[in-house]
């Protein structure tokens, strides 16, 4: 069943979710500047990317407790409060590409499994910033402005992908503890030579796509 109410669509969907119904609420392309307050209160999907968006607050999601995805990409997003996505205690998928964030935004998400940050302004990942993502699967960065990457804690992630940025540094021991690491993708940076001991643990690592200047 679908329901179209202006732009916005409800959708109603039992193949994108194992053994239950779920939500699915869509409202793209509609020059939002702020969260839309007619989102059934047991969503389970939130799409709302390529709005205007600029400022996540404190309260903005905290209605969704059975949200599992959430898709906030091509906004013009810059603030996120550090409670914005405390009460999505079932979240696996954080959408926050092609936004106009300069830093990570603090995240205490235990249940993610999939954060996409790609196309941001970002230049630093700071100690600790993942540590809390402790299921964390797939982490996306590519196209941001990195330029060196610190010791990684997540040793849940199966795939890394660090494209398109301008790193030329890696720190001793980035990589060591992603002992569950498939996938990691390196090139289109400014890396002149990538230390041995950085990747030689990566025994579980299926492709590694990397390019030295």
């Amino acid at each position: 069943m679908t329901v179209f109410k202006a732009s916005a669509i409800l959708l109603l969907c039992s193949a994108l979710c194992v053994h239950v119904e779920c939500q699915q609420y869509i409202n793209q392309n509609a020059e939002l500047t702020e969260i839309p307050e007619d989102i059934p209160l047991d969503v389970t999907q939130i799409i709302l990317a390529s709005n205007s968006i600029t400022n996540i607050g404190p309260n903005s999601f905290s209605k969704f407790t059975e949200l599992t995805h959430l898709n906030l990409g091509f906004n013009k997003i810059r603030t996120i409060n550090d409670a914005a996505f405390e009460a999505l205690v079932n979240l696996k998928g954080l959408y926050l590409y092609g936004t106009e964030l300069e830093e990570i935004p603090v995240l205490s998400i235990s249940t993610l499994e999939r954060l996409d940050l790609a196309w941001n302004k970002i230049r630093t990942i700071n100690d600790g910033t993942f540590e809390a993502l402790v299921n964390l699967k797939r982490l996306d960065l590519y196209g941001n402005q990195l330029e060196e990457i610190p010791v990684l804690s997540i040793s849940t992630l199966e795939r890394l992908d660090l494209r398109d940025n301008k790193i030329s540094t890696i720190n001793d021991g980035a990589f060591e503890a992603l002992v569950n690491l498939k996938e990691l993708y390196l090139y289109s940076n400014q890396l002149e030579e990538i230390p041995v001991l950085s990747i030689i643990s990566f025994s579980s690592v299926n492709f590694i796509y990397v390019h030295c200047e």
